[in-house]
């Protein structure tokens, strides 16, 4: 059989959806088609979070909108018809979008090589090439960067235990001095370098899906924070802020945060 038409080459769709409930028009229904409209909804999304290669996670938005919803497939006409099937929901048909973003998981070009690792245990640790602990680090290397190149390109999305969720698209500044892409890739690489090195330092604390949009949506990237609390949202992004890469080149767009919830928690989280 051929390749399905809406998967990727190379990395997986990812979709993030926002809406605004219109209270007037859900009000107006029933008390009996609000409880139909609850369970339709709540049973849609625990039916898709369940569903094999299908990654679902709803939130309930803070400030410009009530309710997110974050879905990663290979496929992304999997995710078209997702978007269509909440619409056609009786608490869909109440919901107005305020904000939409796709993007798609990569695998960074900035990403260290088995041969920077080889340069730096001769450089800076003065191994030998043909020494066994050389040999032995390089392989364990190796194998580190498989894993995290996999996770980047297939990621997979947190458990409940990172309940705070933030969204924000980025993109590399391209005007006068501060000219992203005029600069050598060695120099970008090394800035990129130091923005990871300073990501790091929050393992345990936040769990991050970065996913690439040029061409995709109008920002160049997408930026999905899972957080164990608030204050580690506002201190990654801020101790980021002072990296030289995100300090003369980064522009950001909007920030959309929220509380993760379970399908069956929907009437309270939402307050329907």
């Amino acid at each position: 059989m051929g390749e399905r038409v809406g998967t990727a080459s190379e990395g997986w769709p990812v979709l993030h959806l926002f809406y605004r409930i219109d209270r007037d028009r859900w009000r107006a229904r029933t008390a009996d088609e609000r409880t139909q409209g609850v369970t339709e909804f709540a049973g849609l999304l625990a039916e898709s979070a369940a569903e094999e290669g299908l990654q679902l996670v709803p939130v309930a938005v803070l400030g410009k909108a009530d309710i997110g919803l974050v879905a990663v497939h290979a496929d992304l006409a999997r995710l078209q018809r997702l978007e269509k099937q909440f619409a056609a929901t009786a608490l869909g048909a109440c919901l107005e979008t305020v904000y939409s973003y796709l993007s798609i998981s990569e695998v960074s070009e900035y990403m260290s090589t088995t041969g920077d690792h080889a340069r730096r245990l001769i450089d800076e640790e003065g191994l030998a090439p043909d020494s066994p602990e050389f040999q032995q680090k390089t392989l364990a290397a190796a194998r580190q960067m498989a894993a995290y190149a996999e996770a980047r390109v297939h990621p997979r999305l947190p458990g409940a235990d990172y309940p705070v969720f933030c969204f924000y698209p980025m993109s590399k500044a391209r005007e006068g001095a501060a000219n992203w892409y005029r600069l050598p890739f060695v120099e970008r690489k090394r800035l990129m370098g130091s923005h990871a090195e300073a990501g790091r330092r929050f393992a345990g604390r936040v769990a991050q899906l970065i996913t690439s949009s040029t061409g995709i949506d109008d920002w160049e990237w997408g930026v999905t924070l899972f957080c164990r609390d608030l204050k580690a949202v506002r201190d990654v992004v801020y101790e980021m802020r002072f990296d030289e890469g995100s300090a003369v080149f980064g522009l950001f767009g909007g920030f959309w945060v929220g509380l993760r919830f379970a399908p069956d928690g929907l009437r309270d989280a939402l307050a329907l």
